[in-house]
């Protein structure tokens, strides 16, 4: 089928040939009658009107109504959509969506897949702080201004990680809707990160560590001489099971366990394993001999009582079993408590600060500490 564009302009008839749905030619008659009846028919009219034998136009009843070549330009834009691809063009009476609901069906979505589990818990918590001041408003009354108090806002009570990683993220949240064209200018464009309080930089004293390891007992006094010497994470340190333990004088970091539930490890890199010194091993090895459980899939610190696992789906498991010891009990039931008579601040945080301060002042090289803690960027360390 071909498709014919014609526009009148004075007495003369200029047809176009083109790609528009607006006509198509009939049945064709032989040459020869085609150029006899247009002969006659450019004689009848003194030769000063010309068109196509057998075209029409749809929707046209009467060649005077033939459109203009930019009226028919307009109503093919019109339609671009519908003709070639099947399908209406979205209807400019859609409602505006919300912040919540754009996050929820097209920014989440499409991105999650690439996200570690630790980076959806990271990245839950900032969208439930933005959730929380931006939730119900649409995209397009969200402006600079109001980006800008909702930064300051958290930079008062908030770390700096914190308060850059929500930057980040309402800037790429935005990005993608000017991409989708429903907004039409990016308002966190020239957003500015404020002033955050400072980073905590606390380290317990080598005097203090000393004190510490001194007071405590059994169990409880190798947890602690793991986190201050080797620096495993919190979540890593009771989380090892007997078959981590390695000839060589390391343990592997198979997993994290914090509130019931095993997770794996932060990033890929934290699945390398931690040094041990020669009496921390010792200590480990005569541990496992008084365990409840020496196998290998047996925990190094159990708990005291049996938990309920909870599974994947967020659900307890039916059946009740040992678990690891849960780091926040330990350090609230066994460390605090001991470090409060002595009036020292620590966690497993601070202690983990420690391990890298104590080793750098020792005249550790930063290239192995950076090893031992796992960290992406020696500037992490210390």
């Amino acid at each position: 089928m071909t498709f014919i564009l014609a526009g009148f302009k004075g007495q003369k008839t200029v047809s176009h040939r083109c790609a528009f749905p607006f006509g198509a030619r009939g049945p064709q008659s032989p040459p020869s009658q085609r150029k006899a009846r247009l002969s006659q028919k450019v004689r009848r009219q003194h030769g000063v009107l010309r068109y196509k034998q057998g075209a029409h136009v749809l929707g046209f009843k009467t060649k005077g109504d033939l459109p203009t070549k930019g009226a028919a330009q307009n109503r093919w834009d019109a339609q671009h959509d519908e003709v070639i691809r099947g399908a209406r063009a979205p209807s400019s009476e859609a409602k505006d969506p919300t912040f919540q609901s754009f996050l929820d069906e097209e920014f989440i979505p499409v991105r999650r897949s690439a996200w570690n589990n630790a980076t959806r818990e990271k990245l839950s918590y900032y969208f439930n702080l933005m959730c929380s001041e931006f939730g119900a408003a649409l995209l397009t009354d969200i402006d600079k201004k109001r980006l800008q108090r909702f930064l300051n806002g958290m930079s008062d009570r908030l770390c700096h990680d914190t308060v850059s990683g929500c930057c980040i993220y309402l800037k790429a949240v935005f990005a993608e809707a000017v991409e989708q064209k429903l907004v039409a200018e990016n308002p966190t464009k020239t957003l500015t990160l404020p002033h955050t309080r400072e980073r905590e930089t606390y380290t317990v004293p080598f005097g203090d560590v000393q004190r510490l390891e001194d007071a405590l007992e059994g169990r409880d006094k190798i947890i602690f001489k793991l986190l201050s010497r080797c620096g495993p994470r919190a979540g890593e340190t009771f989380a090892f099971q007997w078959h981590d333990l390695q000839p060589d004088q390391t343990l592997r970091i198979q997993r994290t366990y914090s509130r019931g539930e095993l997770k794996p490890p932060k990033t890929k890199k934290s699945r390398k394993p931690i040094y041990l010194p020669l009496s921390l091993y010792g200590d480990l090895l005569q541990l496992k001999e008084v365990s409840c459980d020496p196998s290998p899939t047996g925990w190094i610190f159990p708990s005291e009582r049996k938990r309920r696992r909870r599974l994947e789906n967020g659900e307890l498991d039916a059946s009740a079993s040992i678990m690891p010891l849960d780091y926040h009990n330990w350090v609230n039931r066994r460390l605090k408590p001991v470090a409060d008579k002595m009036g020292i601040r620590v966690n497993c945080q601070i202690m983990r600060r420690t391990f890298a301060t104590l080793a750098n002042e020792a005249g550790g090289d930063l290239k192995d500490i950076q090893t031992q803690m796992r960290h992406a960027r020696s500037a992490n360390d210390g």
